[in-house]
């Protein structure tokens, strides 16, 4: 029997559609699970932490001296194009998280600071010449890795400043196990805000919920001159005036900015992207968030039922992370002990300037090879 001219038309139409589908499944699900790493994904996600510089996202008060050491929690998840020979999250990947991270940080911080630095009719000053580009330069940075990171998981970069000397700021880093810790309260955020309601993980240490952790130095410039992080943290409102300066801080902070060199309109046209991808974003959270409680609430459903004791419930949760804890006072004398405590660690990462003395310029060498480029 012999197959007609009519069936191999539809079976090679056929066969052709499967294989079209079957490439376009596969090209989207390598674009779900790698944007992360496509080409130019890494200035995005800079120009999103700048985001927070615009007077739109700041909150109404600022940042206080009191959270100057808090730390920004940042979510991420380890791509297909960052897994190594072992199946892990390469080492070399973390360095790209932490820039990402250290942006919000700062951006988030300093935000007042940079209106301040950025003052176009400001000629002269404690900052300099107003026409130079005030910016966050990277000094040095030390990664130490304590667990690895599996194959699509997600994971939290913790990044808070850490101290501070004549010219650096020190931040530190955490990565961490998603959905194993979480801070009493958010105190930039709204009152409201409760999307953080996962069930926590028991665990024996702190520390085993770690990844790895990092230590960063930064130093502020206005074109090629160093801004003292004393002063930066002086205009941003963060650091309380030493005794004896308070009209010199107040002075500063009063001062009336002149002309942005970003307009408002400038501004709200930067932000619009990135505020409908925060919405989409928003909205496949709490879809997220909403299925994970249901499953959580007929889960404890069942232990009541069995006689153990059940996790907090839903309204609970949520009661208790609306409470908002009194802001708490900062002195001078408050934030330069905390300063001190962290520059013990932080004298470690300025130490390592002397590894440039290391190098041994008149010596033999073993080889010279090339790299692909």
């Amino acid at each position: 029997m012999v197959a007609s001219a009519d069936s191999i038309d539809l079976v090679n139409v056929w066969l052709s559609l499967t294989w079209s589908l079957l490439w376009k499944v596969l090209v989207t699900i390598l674009v779900l699970t790698n944007f992360k790493n496509f080409p130019f994904t890494w200035h995005i996600r800079l120009l999103r932490g700048y985001r927070w510089l615009l007077r739109s996202n700041r909150p109404k008060n600022g940042p206080s001296p009191a959270q100057l050491f808090q730390p920004l929690i940042l979510s991420s998840g380890n791509a297909l194009c960052e897994l190594d020979y072992n199946g892990h999250k390469s080492n070399s990947t973390y360095f790209a998280d932490l820039d990402i991270a250290r942006a919000h940080l700062m951006c988030t911080l300093f935000s007042s600071g940079v209106d301040y630095a950025r003052n176009a009719r400001r000629r002269t000053g404690i900052l300099g010449v107003s026409d130079d580009l005030i910016g966050l330069a990277l000094g040095a940075v030390s990664c130490t890795f304590r667990k690895e990171v599996k194959p699509f998981q997600s994971y939290e970069i913790w990044t808070r400043v850490l101290s501070w000397d004549e010219k650096w700021i020190y931040t530190v880093t955490h990565f961490v196990r998603k959905d194993t810790v979480r801070p009493r309260s958010f105190t930039l955020l709204p009152q409201g805000y409760n999307s953080r309601q996962a069930k926590l993980n028991d665990l024996a240490r702190k520390e085993d919920a770690i990844f790895a952790s990092a230590l960063s130095k930064c130093v502020w410039k206005k074109g090629r001159r160093t801004v003292s992080p004393e002063i930066m943290l002086q205009v941003s409102g963060l650091l309380p005036p030493r005794p004896g300066q308070e009209d010199f801080v107040v002075s500063l902070r009063d001062e009336p900015l002149g002309k942005l060199t970003m307009s408002k309109q400038f501004e709200e046209y930067y932000d619009l992207p990135f505020k409908l991808v925060a919405k989409i974003e928003d909205t496949w959270d709490a879809l997220k968030a909403q299925f994970s409680l249901e499953n959580e609430d007929i889960a404890e459903e069942g232990r009541f039922q069995s006689g153990k004791q059940a996790h907090p419930t839903r309204n609970n949760r949520s009661q208790q992370h609306q409470q908002q804890e009194p802001r708490e006072e900062w002195t001078w004398e408050k934030v330069e002990q905390e300063r001190r405590r962290g520059m013990e660690i932080a004298r470690s990462l300025a130490e390592m300037d002397r590894l440039h003395g290391e190098f041994t310029a008149d010596t033999n060498a073993l080889a010279m090879r090339r790299d692909l480029w």
